[in-house]
């Protein structure tokens, strides 16, 4: 959901992105940064403007306060038109994906559980992540490519083991790129060493982390890989569930060994 917050946000207050109109010259980046300084109170500090190629797009300009602070700004005029303001949905759903809607302990003391449940529970992900491939390495390359395929007109357990095998498969490596970006916002001395051995910084890990590195085209990928993650588990219990039924009725059990043989 939080993929496309940047689109559905602009598709709810087009008034703040674009102007009505292009106009014949469009004021540079400091200039504007002079105009917005002029009106900020003491302690608020401009950090930067964000400018778009389209000629009917507003700027961005960004504050230092409040955090995610940004006013928009009417590139011909220098005219404020309006604050950034998160929507309320995308705010609960950030919230609900960083720290399980829990709050920030007070004064920094005690533990805070609903980000450090999101951090164990990513490493398990992570961890479950690469225990499925060694399960399910297959012994062979020709075991490998019907491993890999879809079958949709073999039963409705195939199908379903299928969409856990191969579609699994096919986004791996998507999840644990997000999976490994987002422990750096839960574990410090993981951050510590993530950017120090990958030579990077914050800014690079969330580009790679929400897939907006590419544009639209990489925050889809991420999106159906994100959705594909959120299947996983689903498919798993179904196929656990469904073994578990079979073993109760006396039935011998479907196993998913590596030759995927029923």
């Amino acid at each position: 959901m939080l993929v496309f917050e940047k689109e559905v946000t602009e598709w709810m207050h087009p008034g703040l992105y674009r102007v009505e109109q292009a106009g014949s010259h469009r004021l540079s980046a400091d200039e504007v940064v002079s105009l917005v300084a002029e009106t900020l109170p003491a302690g608020v500090k401009v950090k930067g403007v964000v400018v778009d190629s389209d000629p009917r797009s507003t700027y961005r300009v960004n504050l230092s306060k409040p955090k995610h602070a940004a006013l928009f700004v009417d590139p011909y005029t220098g005219k404020v038109v309006g604050k950034y303001e998160r929507l309320p949905f995308f705010h609960t759903m950030f919230r609900l994906h960083r720290w399980l809607l829990d709050s920030r302990p007070k004064d920094g003391e005690g533990i805070f559980w609903g980000k450090m449940i999101v951090g164990i529970s990513t490493l398990m992900f992570v961890l479950a992540l690469v225990s499925g491939v060694m399960v399910w390495w297959p012994r062979n390359k020709r075991i490998l490519k019907d491993s890999l395929k879809l079958p949709l007109r073999k039963g409705r357990f195939r199908f379903w083991r299928g969409i856990h095998v191969a579609g699994g498969m096919y986004v791996l490596v998507l999840l644990l790129v997000m999976a490994l970006t987002g422990l750096t916002w839960s574990f410090g001395w993981f951050r510590e060493w993530f950017y120090e051995f990958f030579g990077t910084d914050k800014r690079t890990v969330y580009a790679i982390h929400v897939g907006s590195f590419g544009g639209l085209p990489t925050r889809i990928l991420w999106f159906l890989g994100a959705l594909m993650g959120a299947l996983l588990p689903l498919t798993g219990y179904y196929l656990w569930v469904r073994r578990l039924l079979r073993r109760r009725r006396g039935n011998r059990p479907e196993h998913l060994d590596r030759n995927h043989r029923e």
